[in-house]
């Protein structure tokens, strides 16, 4: 598989909003803006700049247990979460797609916003940054009714597009500052759900290691 995709710098800790403009409602009034607020539950793993995806229902930007896209390598080995984006726009019944402009630390929290149509159901994902390629995910979960406000907890999977030899030359996060995308390394070759980090190479596991669920993630209408 072929991962030639340019390299975001993914883990900046910062705070944003902004609103997607794409939309395939005719109507209107069926167009709703959603805040979608992501909180780091880890100890010390840099979440990348979410990507965040309203679709029809039904629909999400991978599969556990299939083979990875190169989009989803570059989200969770280079926490570039844009080709993803870029992607799901041109795909047919994805309303919007876009990704934030900085990262959310250990602790710290993220918001961004989100224009939906009539129906859609939300899906979302980002890199671990202090790993080879883990990354957060929530997949085709409906938006809260009315101005209600819905909580999910989000679990860290693995793309299974590079092996977790956790040597900080394949990690690109701030502990390691190593290559982001190894085009050379295949990994297990399907999604799964992480199994952390072990101390196996540069990388502590009493330090970088984490349980499920990763994050915390807050979606309510504003508009």
């Amino acid at each position: 598989m072929s991962k030639k995709i340019t390299v975001i710098a993914g883990c900046i800790l910062s705070t944003t909003v902004f609103a997607a403009v794409t939309s395939w409602a005719g109507d209107i009034g069926d167009i709703k803006v959603y805040e979608v607020t992501l909180t780091n539950l880890t100890p010390g793993q840099p979440i990348a700049p979410v990507m965040v995806a309203a679709h029809q229902p039904g629909m999400s930007f991978f599969v556990a247990g299939e083979a990875p896209s190169e989009e989803l390598a570059a989200l969770a080995e280079a926490g570039n979460g844009a080709p993803m984006a870029e992607k799901l726009r041109a795909t047919p019944g994805f309303t919007a797609a876009e990704v934030g402009a900085g990262g959310t630390g250990p602790g710290q929290t993220s918001t961004l916003m989100i224009t939906t149509a009539r129906g859609d159901h939300l899906s979302l994902g980002a890199m671990l940054g202090n790993t080879n390629d883990a990354f957060v995910a929530l997949t085709d979960v409906p938006l809260p009714k009315g101005m209600q406000m819905t909580v999910y907890m989000a679990s860290a999977y693995d793309a299974g597009s590079e092996t977790n030899d956790e040597l900080c030359a394949t990690v690109p996060g701030p502990a390691c500052g190593g290559e982001a995308l190894s085009p050379d390394d295949s990994g297990e070759g399907f999604v799964y759900i992480h199994n952390g980090i072990h101390g196996i190479g540069g990388l502590s596991a009493a330090e970088y290691d984490w349980r499920n669920p990763v994050a915390k993630i807050v979606i309510k209408r504003v508009q």
